[in-house]
C-alpha cells in the first residue's frame, strides 16, 4: 500500500482535477468566445493556426491535423524548437512563409507569456488582420518580467485570453527536503481547454446546419476516405501539407 504521506501519484492527480475544474468554472466564457471565433473562421471557409515554441509546441500540434480535430488548422513551425525563442526579430523571419490573413485566427501558446518569438507571432499575426487568442498561464507571467523590447507580455496584445489558471513555476507536487516542485500542469491543462472548444466549435456548426470539418482516426474503417476529403478541401492552403504549391 503506497505511504499517504508520500504519494505523488495522488497529490498530481488531485492538483491537476482541481485546477481543471477551476478551469471550467472560470474560463468557460473565454472558451466560448474562442468557440465562437472558430465557428466563425470557418463559416468563413477561413483558417485556424496554431503556434507554440520550446515545448508549447507540442500542445500547438493537439491541433494540427489531427483525430478528432478540425481539419482547417496550420500549426506554424519554430524551425528552432524553441532555442531561439529569447531572440527578438527571429519570429519575421519563418513567419513570412505562412498566409495569415484578416479573417483567420491564430492561437499561441506560451505558459510565461514573456518571451519575444510567441509575443512577436502574436503581433505579426494580428499586423495581418489576425485575431490572437492567447493560451497561457496568468499567476506566472504577472508575476514575470517581458523580454521583449516593448515591455509587453502575450496576454496583453491577445483580442481572448485563455487563462490554464495555474501556479507561478507551473510545477504542483512538492519535494520534501527540496524548495522546488516536479510535475507541471500546463500542457495537461491547456489540451484540455483546446479539446473543449473544439467540441463546442462542432456543437456550434451543428446548430447552425453546418457539418463540422473533422478529422477522424486512420485506423477507423472509413478514416482513410473520409480524410482525403478533408485534404483535398484544405491541403492547397496548409503551408505544410505538402509544403510545394501547385
Amino acid at each position: 500500500m503506497t505511504d499517504q504521506q508520500n504519494d505523488g501519484i495522488a497529490e498530481y492527480f488531485e492538483a491537476a482535477a482541481s485546477q481543471l475544474a477551476r478551469v471550467l468554472e472560470m474560463q468557460r466564457p473565454a472558451m466560448e468566445a474562442v468557440a465562437q471565433l472558430w465557428t466563425d473562421v470557418i463559416l468563413n471557409d477561413k483558417l485556424i493556426y496554431s503556434f507554440g515554441s520550446g515545448h508549447s509546441r507540442f500542445i500547438a500540434g493537439e491541433l494540427y491535423w489531427r483525430a478528432g480535430g478540425l481539419a482547417p488548422v496550420m500549426m506554424i513551425e519554430d524551425p528552432t524548437k524553441g532555442s531561439a525563442e529569447r531572440l527578438e526579430g527571429y519570429a519575421g523571419l519563418f513567419m513570412q512563409e505562412y498566409a495569415i490573413t484578416a479573417g483567420d485566427v491564430i492561437v499561441v501558446i506560451s505558459n510565461s507569456g514573456i518571451n519575444p518569438v510567441p509575443i512577436e507571432v502574436a503581433l505579426f499575426a494580428r499586423d495581418k488582420g489576425a485575431k490572437v487568442v492567447s493560451l497561457t498561464g496568468l499567476e506566472h507571467s504577472q508575476q514575470a518580467t517581458s523580454r521583449h523590447s516593448s515591455g509587453k507580455k502575450l496576454y496583453e496584445i491577445s483580442d481572448i485570453v485563455l487563462d490554464t489558471m495555474g501556479v507561478y513555476g507551473d510545477a504542483v507536487v512538492p519535494v520534501p527536503g527540496y524548495d522546488w516542485k516536479v510535475s507541471p500542469t500546463s500542457t495537461l491543462v491547456s489540451v484540455a481547454i483546446l479539446n473543449a472548444i473544439v467540441a463546442q466549435t462542432a456543437r456550434n456548426l451543428l446548430a447552425l446546419g453546418h457539418m463540422p470539418p473533422v478529422l477522424i482516426s486512420a485506423n477507423v474503417r472509413e478514416g482513410d476516405d473520409h480524410n482525403r476529403h478533408m485534404s483535398e478541401k484544405y491541403w492547397q492552403r496548409l503551408t505544410h501539407f505538402p509544403r510545394r504549391r501547385p
